[in-house]
């Protein structure tokens, strides 16, 4: 198996590709970087606990959307999986909102964890928009 990315690869250069990756007619992605750690932390509970090398948390101006896209590089190859996990369960909360059902099918429906070397990631895209196969091959 693959080691994944270079470490210390810029996290944008994956978010840059997953927004390079749209169809041609698709509606621009409108999102913005997410730095606040008390939002973070409610939207990936313990994520707080475990050493990033980076991180990137790109949020959709209105949250009842499922659009978000986030990235991290884990210090720990050991804590992968814990960080593979929190995403999973930030999946779990969107495909589970009573309040937006149709929030709830994007999130069932286009939701993914990726994980290369020590690079995880969550995205979810409304429909229309194109998830790449793995994210982390240029």
């Amino acid at each position: 198996p693959s080691e994944g990315p270079a470490p210390g690869t810029a996290l944008s250069t994956f978010y840059e590709g997953i927004l390079a990756a749209q169809p041609a007619d698709a509606e621009e992605l409108i999102l913005f970087e997410e730095n606040n750690p008390d939002l973070i932390a409610s939207f990936y509970p313990g994520l707080e606990s475990i050493e990033l090398s980076q991180q990137a948390f790109y949020m959709p101006p209105i949250a009842t959307y499922p659009c978000e896209i986030v990235l991290a590089e884990v210090k720990n190859s050991a804590d992968v999986q814990a960080v593979a996990d929190i995403f999973q369960a930030r999946i779990e909360m969107g495909a589970d909102n009573p309040c937006y059902p149709e929030t709830a099918e994007g999130w069932q429906l286009y939701a993914q964890v990726q994980q290369s070397g020590t690079y995880v990631c969550m995205i979810v895209l409304p429909e229309g928009y194109v998830i790449p196969e793995n994210i982390f091959i240029g």
